[in-house]
């Protein structure tokens, strides 16, 4: 998820660390079940660590926004739809069809993995037809899809460079739901449990470049406010057992977040680690898709003949290998592929049009 023509680096670095603590998630529910009875305060230890790895996602939506905007500015909204769709699309179907194989491969997760499943999941329409993600970690994209749509909208209307208007009316919408479920249809258009974050990119992208205002501390500081009260609430979603402790380590831990962010100008990542830090950033996306099902299904498949913690390991590395190769050798042709073919056929209509219209003068 870059611009076109500035990639921020750091932020690579940050996608992929967010990526690793999903993964670790995802991960520490079959290594402690691994330890049985025998071992819980060991147990107790490593959930206690691993529960709020889930807020690696709040991170990734704050990237987005950042990078989104970034990306958007300049561009036609029939660049910007080209640009996202040869994004999400060529690298999840690629990875849809890798968790399928392993579903299907492995003995008994593969429960109700069809045809038609893969087909719907190919699209991330499925939930519209009433068909379940093969792999949970894809609700993800929807959200992203719905910010998508609203920069589109945005673009095509020529309203994205009246972000003065907009990104106030959107903050002060996200805090009237919170507090009254007002506008209700604001969950039709794009999450309003996670916009703060998209708003919070946004205010980053636009402080950064233009030097911070008081307009982008007001943003900021509504946005965190917002996301604080989500992460109190939603810890419960993704952890059991919750205690009020909990629940404030999580909203520490998106303050700490917010605050990297905030520092982030002051890092400069040197030129000789760019390369590795955009290597990093590539394989984040792929890694994401492809880790939490089909790993568990390999760790059902080995546990018993390897130890757990190395499986574990393994399955971790193969995951990042996976992704490495897919990024390297498969994403990047099939988008740029997709690309070629979308670009020439959005030409060849422009031609038909004119042409059609120049007949219809003489």
């Amino acid at each position: 998820m870059e611009g076109r023509s500035e990639r921020f680096v750091e932020l690579d670095i940050i996608r992929f660390f967010a990526a690793l603590s999903v993964m670790v998630y995802h991960y520490k529910s079959k290594y402690i079940q691994s330890l049985g009875s025998g071992h819980p305060e060991l147990a107790h230890s490593i959930y206690a660590v691993t529960k709020f790895g889930y807020l690696g996602v709040d991170l990734f939506f704050i990237i987005s926004g950042f990078v989104i905007f970034a990306s958007a500015m300049g561009r036609t909204s029939f660049q910007f739809a080209v640009s996202r769709i040869t994004r999400i699309y060529p690298t999840l179907w690629v990875c849809v069809t890798f968790t399928a194989l392993v579903l299907v491969a492995t003995p008994g997760p593969a429960s109700g993995i069809d045809l038609k499943q893969w087909l719907a999941n190919l699209t991330l329409m499925n939930k519209t037809l009433g068909i379940d993600y093969i792999d949970g970690v894809y609700w993800t994209l929807q959200i992203e899809i719905e910010f998508y749509l609203c920069v589109f909208l945005l673009l095509a209307a020529d309203l994205l460079k009246h972000y003065r208007i907009w990104l106030p009316l959107w903050l002060s919408a996200t805090a009237l739901f919170l507090f009254f479920k007002q506008p209700f249809f604001m969950g039709w258009v794009i999450s309003p449990e996670y916009s703060s974050y998209f708003i919070a990119g946004i205010t980053l992208y636009l402080a950064r470049r233009d030097g911070y205002r008081l307009f982008h501390a007001i943003l900021l500081g509504g946005s965190l406010a917002i996301s604080s009260v989500y992460a109190y609430d939603l810890l419960s979603e993704f952890a059991h057992d919750v205690t009020h402790g909990d629940r404030l380590m999580a909203v520490g831990l998106v303050w700490a977040g917010y605050m990297v962010f905030l520092l982030l100008p002051l890092v400069k990542v040197p030129m000789d680690r760019s390369l590795a830090a955009l290597s990093l950033g590539g394989i984040t996306y792929p890694l994401y898709l492809l880790h939490n099902r089909a790993g568990k299904a390999v760790y059902d498949w080995g546990s018993g003949s390897v130890k757990p913690l190395l499986l574990v390991c393994m399955i971790a590395a193969a995951m990042l290998l996976a992704s490495w190769a897919i990024h390297n050798y498969l994403e990047r042709r099939i988008a740029d592929r997709l690309k070629f073919y979308l670009f020439a056929s959005s030409h060849k209509l422009r031609t038909v049009r004119n042409s059609k219209v120049a007949a219809g003068k003489e």
